[in-house]
């Protein structure tokens, strides 16, 4: 029955996804796409590919320190494989939440707890939401102070609300001792216990305020360079760009990013690039630059993660000697 029932979610994610770019693909210009695919500047793409793997490289470095400070020995070349094969599998399956599951899997592997990876890895997600969202309310009050056209107190609470319930787990004890009894409540399947295992190993990281503020400037690093990529992209389209409209960057991805979080489609393919057509208009792009800039960056991150396709494919034909060590 389980397994009936994913076969009916995917085909529903394949069928809106596949509704959504049929809708997409008829309202832009088919020739102003392959006009502007043609006249791509290879320099300024290639620095976008670049800037979005090296945003990737720190990302495992990222989910590295995260592991290590939580007791999972690993080597950074384990760490780099398991990463990237997750991103892989984060382009190639429904949802997301596919490569993360299979990056737990893969180090759990090895011997480790799997709430203590589950517990890693979520907080490695936590980390990218909160620091986007934190680089977005920055660029959204410079706009608003600055009076560019937009709804940016709508935008400012939307971000402001995704990072509270970090913020509150974090600082504020109360929220913590009220989730841990709500958890309580949760006894189908041992769940109450699954979950109380996980909030212990996300615990261990309260009292390591040193350890989380360098791993929230790293991750502000990696979410600016993503924000870059998408940057570069339309750069490389012959978008032009002044700093009004790369603050505008630092709110619309921030906004697809988060658009993209609900499972509805194929790993946000027409969501990404129907929002983008509506949020890039604010910027003065029209409908085919904005499609094509998002449908292009998407584009970068499936090439981007099949590095993670190599090394799954050459464990799968048994060269890979980091799993199992």
């Amino acid at each position: 029955m389980r397994n009936i029932l994913s076969r009916h979610k995917t085909t529903l994610k394949i069928v809106v996804s596949t509704a959504l770019m049929a809708y997409l693909i008829n309202k832009i210009s088919i020739g102003e796409f392959v006009h502007l695919v043609a006249a791509i500047d290879p320099r300024v793409f290639a620095a976008g590919v670049g800037c979005f793997f090296i945003s990737n490289l720190m990302g495992a470095y990222q989910w590295h320190q995260l592991l290590g400070a939580s007791g999972v020995s690993l080597t950074f070349k384990q760490t780099f494989r398991f990463y990237f094969v997750g991103l892989f599998f984060n382009n190639f399956m429904p949802a997301n939440i596919g490569g993360d599951a299979v990056k737990v899997y893969d180090v759990t592997r090895i011997g480790s707890s799997v709430y203590q990876v589950i517990a890693v890895t979520l907080l490695d997600r936590v980390l990218g939401i909160f620091s986007l969202c934190l680089l977005a309310v920055v660029a959204t009050i410079y706009l608003a102070r600055a009076h560019v056209g937009g709804p940016y107190a709508i935008y400012l609470i939307i971000f402001v609300a995704c990072m509270i319930p970090a913020l509150g787990f974090y600082f504020f004890k109360p929220l913590g001792r009220l989730l841990r009894r709500l958890v309580g409540l949760i006894r189908p399947l041992s769940l109450d216990t699954r979950i109380a295992s996980i909030l212990d190993y996300l615990g261990e990281f309260k009292g390591r305020k040193p350890l989380v503020a360098r791993l929230v400037g790293l991750s502000l690093v990696i979410q600016t360079l993503r924000v870059f990529t998408h940057v570069l992209i339309g750069l490389s389209l012959g978008i032009t760009l002044d700093f009004t409209v790369l603050c505008q960057f630092f709110v619309f991805v921030p906004l697809l990013s988060l658009a993209m979080i609900p499972p509805v489609t194929i790993n946000g393919l027409g969501i990404r690039e129907g929002l983008g057509i509506l949020l890039f208009a604010n910027a003065g792009l029209g409908e085919t630059d904005a499609f094509t800039m998002e449908f292009l960056t998407y584009m970068v991150s499936v090439v981007v993660s099949l590095v993670g396709f190599l090394f799954f494919v050459s464990r799968r034909g048994g060269t890979n000697d980091d799993v199992g060590r």
